[in-house]
């Protein structure tokens, strides 16, 4: 749960490496202010996986490790519901929705309460991923940047070009990449949002970002691969997602730039979307790290969250208001 210096996009920028703060610069804000975007969340459904996965926050016999495993099991059933301002998705709904045994953040394919699907990348909230081209802050129900000041469009993504125009591209040539100096936002350029998001963006999205992601659904996959692929991809015909066996699949799990300014690195102490396991050289006991002031979860031998929280890739994080 920190924003760390990363060189992914440094060939972008005229050579120049895109960072984010330093190593010692942590968010420690778990609330998000009220809502004032667009877009209401819905309960609805996504189009179902090819099948279950193995992602963060407990063990899956289906995930690969390295190290040893952090827990021999995953943490502990929830007691509570846990809303997504003011929804219950089936990540916070007590049910095992793609029966796996697992419930809501059990279930390694929960990436948070704003996700509505156990059992794959895809978030399944009606209008999670945005207007055509613009994204603001995936983790919430909603798709408008009002709430949370969050601003990235793929017409900066440099995968958005002929043939094959993803992360979006059922949309075709409508986000096509030109070069940097582009201006999606109120006289901002892709260089400008690459470097720089607004604070209030990372006190409200950042804690609901899963550790390997950024803000605007771009997650490293498998973790450590150095590989990204967006999150709300739907297939060439927008009937299918992305999961863990498609993801050598560009056309179902579409390759992504990473937004530095608003990334939650997987660092090696902590659990992240698509690793499950701490290498044998953490310590704390094989606990993972959190920042200052946020409770560890997300093994058996971690006690729950407390009320009004949610385990997000091994950290208690407040859910959305």
């Amino acid at each position: 749960m920190r924003i760390r210096n990363v060189l992914v996009l440094s060939s972008l920028v005229g050579g120049v490496v895109v960072g984010a703060c330093s190593d010692d610069t942590q968010n420690e804000t778990t609330g998000a202010s009220s809502s004032s975007g667009s877009g209401a969340g819905n309960t609805g459904g996504a189009p179902s996986s090819s099948g279950s996965f193995g992602l963060g926050g407990g063990s899956s016999s289906s995930s690969a490790s390295t190290g040893q495993s952090s827990s021999s099991g995953p943490p502990p059933p929830p007691t509570e519901t846990a809303e997504c301002q003011g929804m219950v998705y089936e990540c916070g709904d007590l049910e095992d929705n793609d029966m796996d045994g697992l419930l809501d953040y059990q279930d390694p394919d929960c990436l948070g309460p704003c996700d509505n699907t156990e059992d794959s990348f895809y978030g399944g909230i009606s209008g999670q991923p945005g207007p055509p081209c613009k994204v603001e802050c995936y983790w919430d129900n909603d798709s408008g940047p009002g709430n949370d000041d969050c601003y990235w469009d793929h017409g900066c993504d440099t995968h958005e070009v002929p043939p094959d125009y993803y992360p979006e591209p059922s949309l075709g040539d409508a986000c096509e990449f030109t070069d940097l100096s582009f201006e999606p936002f109120n006289g901002q350029t892709c260089t400008d949002l690459l470097t720089t998001q607004s604070q209030e963006c990372l006190d409200v999205c950042l804690p609901l970002t899963p550790n390997g992601c950024d803000c605007f659904g771009c997650c490293e996959l498998p973790a450590g691969s150095g590989q990204y692929v967006w999150s709300g991809s739907e297939g060439l015909n927008g009937n299918t997602v992305c999961s863990l066996a498609s993801i050598d699949d560009p056309t179902l799990c579409h390759p992504c730039d990473p937004v530095p300014s608003c990334l939650n690195e997987c660092d090696e102490c902590e659990l992240c979307v698509g690793k499950l396991f701490l290498p044998p050289e953490c310590g704390n006991g094989g606990t993972p790290e959190c920042p200052d002031g946020l409770q560890a979860c997300g093994t058996a031998d971690l006690p729950l969250c407390p009320s009004g929280s949610y385990c997000i890739t091994g950290c208690c994080v407040a859910e959305p208001q």
